[in-house]
């Protein structure tokens, strides 16, 4: 029996001490594996203005290097480019009049899309349909909106748009 009220023996300290080194080597060959694994990471400092790829750079090494997107990742990968389709053609539909000379629709046939387009441009919870998508082609196939995309350096168009 100990002394000052300890009430393990010799013995029972000398398993304690034996456990705790055990414990102690885990842990220091868990921590040996971790400072390796972060000697052997690459980091990369990506430097440059807005817009001008940094995130594009890091997506793709991920998509190259990693397994890809998983399903919840390719939802909302489909939802931001429906939506900037919508903020694309959007866009090209109304600086159409507004750049100067203004850019006239080839076939006036399609007066009643961009009319469609520009109607829907201020709602932000829009339900994609096969009709928005339908107009936005036949826009898209218009050569005064070819016209206008071609002249997308006179206002503000997103890279994607193409």
């Amino acid at each position: 029996m100990g002394c000052l009220g300890n009430s393990k023996t010799s013995e029972d300290q000398g398993v304690d001490e034996k456990e705790r080194r055990e414990a102690n080597k885990k842990i220091e060959k868990q921590l040996q594996k971790e400072r390796l694994a972060y000697k052997a990471t690459h980091r990369l400092l990506l430097l440059g203005a807005g817009e001008s790829g940094k995130s594009t750079i890091v997506k793709q090494m991920r998509i190259l290097h990693v397994n890809g997107f998983n399903p919840e990742e390719k939802k909302q990968k489909i939802l931001d480019i429906r939506k900037n389709v919508k903020d694309a053609i959007v866009t090209i539909v109304s600086a159409m009049s507004t750049i100067i000379p203004p850019v006239p629709l080839a076939n006036p046939e399609n007066q009643f899309r961009s009319d469609y387009i520009k109607s829907i441009a201020p709602i932000t919870d829009f339900e994609y349909s096969q009709e928005f998508f339908d107009h936005v082609k036949k826009l898209w196939d218009d050569e005064g909106v070819k016209a206008c995309f071609e002249r997308s350096n006179e206002y503000q168009l997103i890279d994607c748009a193409q």
